[in-house]
């Protein structure tokens, strides 16, 4: 009987997180505990480096549009974040430099090319990405906020599924 209730609240938080994605975040040479129910940003020089990513789909028609986006089965979305945090818990929006890689479990990968994107006081960078159904992808991010001297590594992970 208890192993039908940890089954079921296994299968709840799976669906919490996401029919489309199971990841984990850490720095780079930490080995991640648990699946997150909510990623934590990881913070960077002072400066907290929020990430998602998802396919492609889940955006509407017109705010892909409005991007240039792909919208396909087999196509993702990588979204980061840059918030300064030094002078409030808050922060403000930072503007960064970010390259980074997508790497499937056979060691396969491509470059990540992000755009800028500013909208009222908010930045962010958006990148896409192709992916094999239920492929696992490693992202591994170098963020350079504008105002550091220092990149910092940001690396997570994540499933895909298309239909």
């Amino acid at each position: 009987m208890k192993i039908r209730k940890l089954n079921r609240w296994f299968l709840v938080a799976t669906f919490v997180v996401g029919f489309s994605c199971r990841g984990y975040g850490a720095i780079e040479g930490s080995i991640p505990d648990a699946v997150e129910l909510v990623k934590k940003p990881v913070v960077v020089n002072g400066y907290e480096v929020h990430y998602s990513a998802f396919n492609s789909e889940f955006l509407s028609p017109e705010i892909a549009a409005s991007y240039n986006l792909e919208r396909r089965s087999r196509e993702g979305i990588v979204n980061i974040a840059v918030r300064d945090t030094k002078l409030s818990s808050v922060g403000s929006a930072a503007s960064a430099k970010i390259t980074g890689r997508a790497t499937n479990l056979l060691g396969q990968g491509s470059e990540l090319v992000f755009q800028e994107v500013r909208e009222g006081g908010v930045i962010y960078y958006l990148a896409s990405f192709r992916f094999s159904n239920e492929d696992m992808l490693t992202f591994t991010l170098d963020v350079q906020p504008e105002k550091s001297l220092r990149s910092g590594r940001v690396k997570f992970g994540q499933q895909f599924f298309s239909e």
